[in-house]
């Protein structure tokens, strides 16, 4: 079994020293020597230089005046040190980061599949190619060949609208969160009306190339009190504008007028704004039934057509409506369409 010895190293010393007659300083450094050889995690420390002082024929110091040895044979081994093994749940070493618990089928790991697949080349030349290949060249070699049958993609019609995609003037986009993120950072004034030259000069909008459409996403509340120029605004925007009593306005502009707007250094004098069309005064009129504030010049046609109404309104309103009346549904002019439709 294990067995336990208790040496008193001073004692040891000052007995061996006496008997033998042997150096003090020999003596305890061929004693220090063996003792750590054997015993590692000993360490004997002494005192230098050697002195017999007191009556003292040594002086050593140790950190623990007692060893124990324990040995199998009574003659200790040093073993090599084992190597290093994760925990087997530790996933800081381990081959993958699948979480072991609960046990799936799709949890469990199969080292011998952890070879990586073969990398497939996408060039020209190689023939492993799946998509830049075919996008890369033209005629027999693309995708839609069909062996000089009329492809697909030819055969089938586009949507509806697609011959409109590219005359469709697109505004430029601005969203409201976007507008109150720039007044929050101090770059928008709300104290003065905020116009498109406002917007393009603070980098709220990039560039302005045709006008600035508001929109908003979700309706999502609008803090600031503000009053807004723009060419467009969906009903979300200038709802949540007009709830905490700002405004919209909706500005006709054309190219020239826009441009002398954004940049009027650019023109000694400034161009006259252009009336709007048809189609731009029913959108502009479509505006107004939202709730914003439109301005524009109006057509010569909508002028006359107006006062066209209001003498009539008049005539119906006055002593002999009620023969006036009588007068158009015998001739049937309330039924005529308008100008405007």
């Amino acid at each position: 079994g294990d067995v336990a010895i208790s040496v008193n190293i001073i004692g040891a010393l000052r007995a061996g020293a006496r008997s033998h007659g042997i150096a003090m300083r020999s003596l305890q450094r061929c004693f220090s020597n063996r003792l750590t050889a054997l015993f590692p995690r000993i360490e004997v420390m002494t005192a230098s230089p050697w002195r017999n002082t007191a009556g003292s024929a040594l002086k050593a110091r140790c950190f623990a005046d007692q060893v124990a040895i324990q040995s199998d044979g009574g003659v200790p081994s040093r073993a090599d040190p084992e190597p290093f093994r994760p925990h087997p749940m530790s996933l800081r070493f381990a081959y993958t980061t699948t979480p072991f618990f609960p046990i799936w089928r799709n949890n469990l790991r199969d080292l011998w599949k952890r070879k990586k697949g073969k990398r497939l080349g996408k060039g020209m030349s190689g023939d492993k190619g799946l998509y830049w290949r075919s996008k890369r060249q033209k005629g027999k070699q693309t995708r839609t060949w069909e062996r000089g049958n009329f492809p697909l993609f030819k055969r089938l019609p586009r949507w509806p609208e697609a011959h409109m995609r590219g005359k469709r003037p697109e505004l430029d986009p601005l969203n409201l969160s976007k507008l109150r993120y720039f007044i929050q950072k101090g770059r928008l004034d709300t104290r003065f009306p905020i116009t498109q030259r406002h917007l393009q000069d603070s980098r709220c909008v990039k560039r302005v190339k045709l006008g600035v459409k508001l929109f908003n996403v979700n309706d999502f509340p609008f803090p600031y009190k503000i009053d807004i120029e723009v060419a467009s605004a969906d009903q979300s925007s200038i709802d949540a504008i007009r709830a905490v009593g700002g405004s919209v306005t909706v500005v006709y502009m054309e190219k020239v007028a826009l441009r002398a707007h954004l940049k009027p250094w650019k023109y000694e004098v400034l161009p006259r704004t252009a009336r709007p069309g048809l189609k731009m005064t029913t959108y502009m009129e479509k505006m107004k039934a939202r709730g914003a504030i439109v301005r524009y010049i109006k057509p010569l046609w909508l002028i006359e057509e107006e006062k066209r109404l209001q003498t009539q309104l008049r005539e119906l309103q006055g002593e002999d409506g009620v023969q006036v009346a009588r007068k158009m549904v015998e001739s049937r002019e309330y039924v005529k369409k308008t100008i405007l439709g």
